[in-house]
């Protein structure tokens, strides 16, 4: 008899298995169909450059910068156009990189090394791109930290890599600072004020990595502090580039003749399209391959984005609707209840009034985190985050949609707010919306949800 229960047990398995596999192919060979068969008219031209732009360049990690933008880097140069790269991290969390270069375990020091070689070789890449020494900049804050800064920004991160609290390398533009998100913002505001932008660039909300989506958070964030301390002069363009998006961009490894289009699921933003000359595609491919540490691990990745193209999405306005991408990665294909496809907000002077939609209805064991960063007029941050189920939440659910009320006493004082939205299964993040910029209301004539009313109307 167990033989037999035994036997049944493992042809539920195995079959169950077998659907789960042939479902995610499926998914996948739809995606790689999707994604090929884009047509690169679909988007605008990017806005020419002009002899007066000055372009600043915010990367999480060395060759971030190249992958995202080194074909317009190297287009600006080439044209006399003043070009700076801001690099938040100096890259010494990617183990991989870590024991490849030391030959061993890696320990702390040994990702300092591999900070120090990556450093090396992003001004190695930004000659090639005619970017010359003294226009690199390293930060040098934590590697895979930069999302536990944005999510406490009040309290000091320890890199996992390193074991650091605050910058470890001489070289950086503020040795021996915090890595705390003011100490980060206050270094961006300074590069801002130094070199008066005409254009930023960083990495999209959107982004899979965690460092690409709080570069995202703290670049529109060091902008906005720096308009309203009257630090520049004209306020700058601010514009996202894509790194890592599951698989694409598509198909992969070096194919220069092909265009660069956004992946299927962040198809619907308003893309730029900035074309590349072969003298531009080449210096981009002389940089790539100055981040020789990396090259040597993702050859293959790397190299799928030297294209004919490069893309660009203007950051938008805060508003109060979001329309997030859905059904785009295959762990959530199979977990429709876990796809965020809209997030809409209502800011209060007592709190926020949320409304989250998924593909499906939100089941239990699935929970959802929201958190919720404010920053004041002086630069003062706030957090707050809760979880939904519970108990203690004024919440009604209605489908697929459910209504939130978030009480939130700083957002009176706010001057800037951003709400993340995750939804986690046993702890794994199945699905993240990034830092959505809320709109407030001018303080003086708030007409504000109040908790009785919050979820008499949906915002």
């Amino acid at each position: 008899m167990r033989r037999w229960l035994g036997r049944i047990a493992l042809a539920v398995l195995g079959g169950l298995s077998s659907y789960i596999g042939l479902s995610v192919l499926l998914f996948v060979a739809a995606t790689h169909r999707a994604s090929l068969s884009q047509e690169l008219h679909a988007w605008q031209q990017f806005p020419p450059l002009a002899p007066d732009d000055r372009l600043l360049i915010v990367a999480p990690h060395p060759d971030d910068e190249v992958l995202g933008c080194g074909g317009l880097i190297a287009t600006a140069t080439a044209q006399g156009i003043p070009v700076r790269v801001v690099y938040l991290t100096a890259g010494d969390g990617f183990a991989a990189a870590a024991a490849f270069t030391a030959r061993s375990a890696p320990d702390a020091r040994d990702c300092l090394l591999l900070g120090q070689l990556r450093m090396r070789e992003s001004r190695s890449a930004l000659r090639a791109l005619g970017v010359g020494a003294e226009d690199a900049v390293f930060l040098g804050y934590p590697d895979r930290g930069l999302l536990p800064m944005a999510t406490r920004p009040n309290r000091t991160v320890r890199s996992a890599a390193t074991r650091a609290t605050v910058v470890p390398y001489a070289e950086a533009h503020s040795p021996n600072a915090p890595y705390t998100a003011a100490a980060l913002v206050a270094d961006l505001r300074a590069m801002l004020a130094a070199f008066q932008p005409t254009r930023v660039f960083t990495t999209h909300p959107l982004d899979d990595h965690e460092d690409h989506t709080a570069a995202a958070l703290f670049t529109r964030e060091a902008i906005a502090q720096a308009i309203q301390a009257g630090e520049l002069r004209r306020t700058p363009m601010l514009y996202y580039y894509l790194v890592h998006r599951g698989d694409w961009p598509l198909p992969q490894g070096e194919h220069p003749d092909r265009y660069l289009t956004p992946p299927p699921s962040l198809s619907g933003q308003d893309w730029q399209v900035f074309p590349l000359r072969r003298e531009a595609q080449q210096a981009k491919r002389a940089a790539l391959h100055a981040h020789a540490s990396q090259y040597a691990l993702m050859r293959r990745f790397l190299g799928s984005f030297l294209r004919q193209n490069e893309i660009f999405a203007p950051a938008p306005a805060p508003r109060t609707q979001y329309d997030l991408p859905f059904d785009d990665n295959p762990a959530i294909h199979l977990q429709p209840r876990a796809d965020l496809t809209s997030v809409q907000v209502q800011a209060g002077r007592a709190g926020v009034r949320v409304s989250l939609e998924t593909l499906k209805p939100l089941r239990t064991p699935y929970r959802v985190e929201l958190v919720l960063l404010t920053v004041d007029t002086a630069g003062n941050w706030s957090e707050t985050r809760w979880r939904y189920p519970n108990r203690r939440l004024t919440a009604k659910q209605e489908g697929a949609t459910v209504h939130l009320w978030l009480p939130y006493r700083p957002i009176a004082d706010a001057e800037r707010a951003y709400l993340m939205v995750s939804v986690k299964l046993y702890g794994a993040e199945l699905d993240r919306t990034g830092f959505l910029p809320i709109a407030l209301p001018e303080r003086a004539g708030w007409d504000a949800p109040t908790r009785r009313s919050a979820l008499q109307s949906a915002p």
